[in-house]
């Protein structure tokens, strides 16, 4: 009787511990299934190239996939900070001093969505993630606006935030997925 009793509550907790393990984070996604994830972005090639160039996503699941796209995206984001950090102090002119610093804050609060989606991903709070994302969309468009403003010897700048853009979309749809599982 002792063996039966044993038996059941192993069971039973094994039965408690895999209900509690999210369905998205069990299977390692196919490449087909990145490029279906990646035609719900804006630019299908660049998302697909940009996460295949990444080795880590060889061999994850969904939760995977986005956690990798939340770091791209944070690096970028924390790289053109320190870039638009680094031309506030080498400029003279106002003006453009105005603007980097403008665009420097956005990036900032860029960052501090991007720390706050990677808080809610490893907590399991996936329905919280859209909400973050609009944010740091949002704070990108303000630059984009501040920064029409500049001359064209600054491109580059505005490169930044469309590829930035492109991860932002990218953490979208990745999380979206998220939220479907």
């Amino acid at each position: 009787m002792a063996d039966y009793g044993t038996s059941f509550v192993f069971i039973l907790v094994s039965i408690v511990f895999m209900s509690m393990t999210p369905t998205s984070t069990c299977q390692k996604l196919t490449d087909t299934e990145i490029k279906h994830l990646c035609s719900k972005t804006n630019n299908i090639g660049g998302c697909y190239k940009l996460l295949k160039s990444d080795p880590r996503t060889a061999n994850v699941d969904a939760r995977g996939l986005a956690e990798v796209s939340v770091d791209l995206a944070s690096n970028k984001a924390n790289k053109t900070h320190s870039l638009l950090n680094s031309f506030v102090n080498a400029t003279h002119d106002s003006r453009l001093k105005n603007i980097y610093k403008l665009c420097s804050s956005n990036y900032n609060d860029v960052i501090r969505d991007f720390k706050a989606i990677n808080n809610y991903l490893h907590s399991g709070a996936y329905k919280n993630i859209p909400s973050q994302v609009k944010d740091a969309y949002e704070e990108i468009k303000q630059c984009k606006k501040v920064y029409g403003g500049a001359n064209s010897d600054h491109a580059h700048i505005k490169k930044k935030n469309q590829e930035f853009e492109l991860l932002i979309n990218i953490v979208e749809v990745t999380s979206d997925n998220l939220n479907k599982n």
